[in-house]
């Protein structure tokens, strides 16, 4: 049988059509998992980047805190020396819990990021011994949390809600609980912000965004801020139990 130039062209003609849209089909389809493969290294990188990101942010704070620390204690020294002894000691434990904290990728016990709180706070009130005050309150305590997190939050009070007003402060820490959440509460009677702009802090506040990613990252908790535009911040860390081990 013989097949007309005209037919034998649309025969070719339509094979030629259904394998370029199979080979577009494929092609379409190899860059689709392409993309997913992708996606699941970025997904799988991205808490790498953002924790080195912490790291970075965190080792400026301290480099900064560490200068100015040292400096009061310079200044205490010529006038207290007991006290200058004390402030020396308050630093190394500061220093010495900050070291060994900043390489944890595991949560740590609720009191040993207190410890490093109170440290901390005893070293501020050196700089700052009129503008700030402080009380902790925390009946609740055994449960556990990644390091750093409650402090990055206790500095941004300290130096972004009390120092600046200029007027005494009043910093509390507490920690409370129901059947479900455990809550840690850092209140502060500082300048407060407008919450509309809450994306802005997170920007420009130490770690604020690092915190409550490394909070939802590692235990499923949640931070919740409050602040009133010149009256002061309430920041609360909502923790469920059923993710905390203690």
């Amino acid at each position: 049988m013989k097949i007309s130039p005209m037919l034998l062209s649309f025969g070719v003609s339509a094979v030629l059509f259904v394998v370029l849209i199979v080979s577009n089909l494929l092609v379409r389809r190899h860059y689709k998992r392409l993309a997913r493969q992708r996606e699941s290294e970025l997904g799988k990188h991205q808490d790498t980047i953002q924790e080195l990101q912490t790291r970075i942010a965190l080792s400026q704070i301290k480099s900064h805190f560490l200068y100015n620390a040292l400096n009061s204690i310079y200044i205490l020294c010529g006038k207290d020396l007991k006290a200058g002894r004390q402030a020396i000691s308050d630093l190394s434990d500061y220093l010495r819990a900050n070291m060994s904290f900043m390489d944890s990728e595991e949560p740590i016990p609720f009191q040993q990021e207190m410890d490093h709180v109170r440290a901390y706070l005893a070293l501020e009130k050196l700089r700052f011994p009129e503008e700030l005050n402080y009380s902790i309150v925390t009946p609740v305590t055994d449960f556990s949390l990644p390091a750093l997190t409650v402090q990055p939050l206790v500095e941004n009070a300290v130096r972004h809600g009390i120092v600046p007003t200029g007027r005494e402060g009043i910093l509390v820490i507490s920690t409370r609980e129901n059947t479900e959440s455990i809550f840690i509460t850092i209140s502060d009677n500082g300048r407060g912000f407008d919450t509309k702009g809450e994306n802005e802090e997170d920007r420009k506040h130490i770690g604020i965004r690092n915190v409550r990613e490394r909070l939802r990252r590692q235990i499923g908790a949640v931070l919740i801020i409050n602040s009133t535009l010149g009256e002061g911040t309430e920041v609360t860390i909502k923790i469920p139990k059923n993710n905390n081990k203690g």
